[in-house]
């Protein structure tokens, strides 16, 4: 029944430029008019003495009072009657945001709530002044305006339903022990200095609470948002109280009808909280806000929020308020702009990037070219986003030849891992090469390896050197939101020896060295030791059969006819971290360097007396060395052997040196101490 009086009274509602007296006479009228018809109505009214003026003046509870006399209401049903308009306004869960106005079941529940009669459906100054008094009385700013502050308010003891501003304490509520007890408010720091447009839920305050004597419930906290209105209206747009784990105990949209102005400050005030401090025990509440998505750059820089002096009140035991801070504390935070705006791409070489090398571009008719799922990789390159997703639209890489050569890189690949992102034509005169629309994204805080892979063509038995690089200049890229993103950084390969006949050599294992003592120090305090370093050599002959030697050959592998020891072109020492000269320079005591290794007993064929052999083509073979050196002095340095090259022969193209090995770290031994 309650909800069909509701609903007659709903349908008496007119314009709101009518008055609010107005609306209420023309309620009481319809609603009488539509139970007994309005002429029957005022003849009943008469007959029991009550005049129109009075009908139009009643309230549901009357009115259910005035069916019950008149039998309308049969008297056994009168107590349930009485007890669903009793409860209609308490039960009620306010959900929306009233003002004048505003008009519906809210409008109808609140004033009934507040004793606003009639209770007509529609917010005018009456219920506007009966909200503000309410407000006052709650802790809540007096503004008439029903916002998430005044509903948490008015909602308190609700029954659940739809979200309020204030989700309350999980702790028990206070019980009136008579015990008065003190509340200390303490500032507690927070985890940043600074915030960006964009961000929610940013810890902005942090509150310690510590409850002496008896339980204190927080039932008020307000807040100093300054002098100026740009905090609220340009900066945070919403704030909230949380625990210290991040529940959300209060919340507030800010705005003029949230903020009030006290003096020349703007406060803000979360009132009903009924949050419990236990006796003797600290709790740590977190203001935290949201800002908006655009801030000016007027707006920016520095903003505090304050809790003034008494800016908390609790309530004890006793039944009596508890006040702090005893003085005001604040935190102020920069506000910078968002993490999207501060995107930055980062470019370098990737740190297993392939390392220099000898190619041999034996394929094709003429055996001359590698292309497709054949072209070698020249450069593998790191891409970092930081701060927000970035997207490559395109990138420009370079490809240098030096040499003379005929070799060149004709066509260029980009991938990712096995993902062919695009492949486009190098340009012959400046060798740049353009990756367009390729739309690669780079998750935030991610990096991406991307690497470049070249066709080589027309090569010849003499070498071309072969590199790539990229320029953050060659890089277009920008943020989640489509502005530009400026790369930094470079990535540069290294140069790859390319020709179309020749050895591939590689390392198997990780070259060693090893100490021996020859002698301890002489009357002099000079003592002499020798070092052994020592590698295994994989050397696979690409494009013809190859031809290499001992050192008793014409073809040594190291040098001419045994002279390894006398150039660095070779092998070198390194002594301390630096190249030390050829392996004769490092020696002592009368003991030359001595290089060692030995024929293949297999896969390979023979000639001078066994000191050549032959290596046919695309076989492979591997062959042990080692370096021996002796060093004499009175004082320890750490030595390591360097393989800068090697020297082979055909037919077609005679004697070569391989070298792209030089000074390369992965070609060199460990250290030891000598002597």
């Amino acid at each position: 029944m309650i909800g069909w009086f509701h609903r007659i009274r709903n349908k008496t509602i007119q314009s709101s430029r009518l008055s609010e007296h107005t609306q209420m006479t023309i309620t009481s009228k319809k609603v009488v008019a539509a139970v007994v018809g309005f002429g029957l109505a005022l003849s009943i009214f008469a007959a029991v003495g009550v005049s129109t003026a009075s009908a139009q003046a009643m309230t549901l509870s009357q009115l259910v009072d005035l069916f019950i006399s008149l039998g309308i209401i049969a008297p056994d049903k009168a107590a349930a009657a009485k007890a669903a308009v009793s409860s209609s306004a308490s039960s009620m869960v306010f959900t929306k945001d009233l003002t004048v106005g505003s008009s519906g079941e809210e409008v109808t529940a609140l004033q009934n709530k507040l004793g606003v009669s009639p209770a007509s459906g529609y917010f005018g100054s009456v219920t506007k002044a009966a909200v503000m008094k309410f407000q006052s009385e709650n802790g809540v700013p007096s503004t008439g305006f029903v916002g998430p502050l005044t509903r948490a308010a008015l909602n308190k003891g609700a029954a659940a339903s739809g979200s309020t501003s204030t989700t309350g304490s999980a702790s028990a509520p206070v019980v009136n022990t008579g015990v008065e007890g003190t509340l200390t408010v303490e500032e507690e720091s927070v985890s940043n200095s600074s915030v960006r447009e964009g961000d929610t839920m940013k810890p902005l305050l942090g509150i310690n609470l510590e409850a002496k004597l008896s339980d204190i419930s927080i039932q008020r906290i307000k807040l100093d948002l300054g002098t100026t209105t740009a905090f609220y209206t340009k900066v945070y747009k919403t704030l909230y109280i949380t625990d210290a784990a991040g529940k959300v105990i209060a919340q507030a949209d800010l705005n003029s009808n949230t903020v009030t102005k006290n003096g020349s400050n703007y406060e803000i005030t979360f009132g009903g909280l009924n949050y419990t401090v236990q006796k003797d025990q600290e709790k740590v509440l977190v203001v935290r806000g949201d800002l908006y998505a655009s801030i000016k750059d007027a707006d920016r820089g520095n903003k505090t929020i304050k809790l003034p002096q008494n800016g908390v009140r609790g309530v004890d035991g006793a039944g009596i308020d508890q006040y702090g801070p005893s003085s005001e504390f604040s935190e102020t935070l920069s506000i910078s702009s968002s993490l999207v705006d501060s995107a930055t791409l980062k470019l370098s070489t990737n740190s297993s990037n392939v390392k220099a090398a000898d190619i041999v571009a034996a394929e094709g008719s003429d055996e001359n070219e590698l292309l497709d799922s054949s072209a070698p990789t020249v450069l593998l390159f790191d891409l970092r986003a930081e701060k927000d997703n970035v997207l490559v639209t395109d990138l420009v890489a370079t490809i240098s030849k030096t040499g003379t050569g005929a070799a060149t890189a004709t066509k260029a690949y980009l991938y990712d891992g096995s993902n062919l992102l695009d492949s486009s034509t190098i340009n012959a005169s400046t060798g740049s090469v353009t990756f367009d629309d390729i739309d690669y994204t780079v998750q935030k805080d991610t990096t991406k390896t991307l690497a470049i892979r070249v066709d080589i063509k027309t090569a010849n038995a003499t070498v071309s050197n072969i590199s790539a690089s990229v320029a953050s200049s060659g890089i277009t890229s920008e943020n989640s939101q489509g502005s530009s993103v400026t790369a930094t950084g470079s990535a540069t390969g290294e140069t790859m020896a390319v020709r179309n006949i020749g050895a591939v050599f590689a390392l198997v294992g990780t070259p060693s060295m090893t100490r021996q003592s020859v002698s301890s120090n002489d009357s002099t305090g000079v003592a002499t030791s020798t070092g052994s370093a020592n590698f295994t050599v994989s050397i696979t002959a690409k494009g013809d059969d190859l031809r290499f030697g001992s050192s008793a050959s014409t073809t040594t592998l190291f040098g001419t006819n045994g002279s390894a020891t006398t150039t660095t072109t070779w092998l070198a020492v390194y002594r301390n971290g630096a190249s030390n000269g050829a392996l004769s320079a490092n020696s002592a005591g009368g003991t030359n360097a001595i290089v060692s290794y030995a024929v293949p007993s297999s896969g390979v064929t023979t000639s001078d007396s066994g000191a050549t052999f032959t290596l046919a083509e695309n076989n492979t073979v591997q062959i042990p060395v080692t370096v021996s050196f002796t060093v004499a002095g009175s004082s320890a340095n750490t030595f390591a052997v360097q393989i800068n090259g090697f020297r082979w022969f055909t037919t077609a193209a005679g004697y070569n040196n391989s070298t792209s090995m030089t000074d390369k770290s992965e070609w060199r031994s460990s250290s030891v101490s000598l002597p």
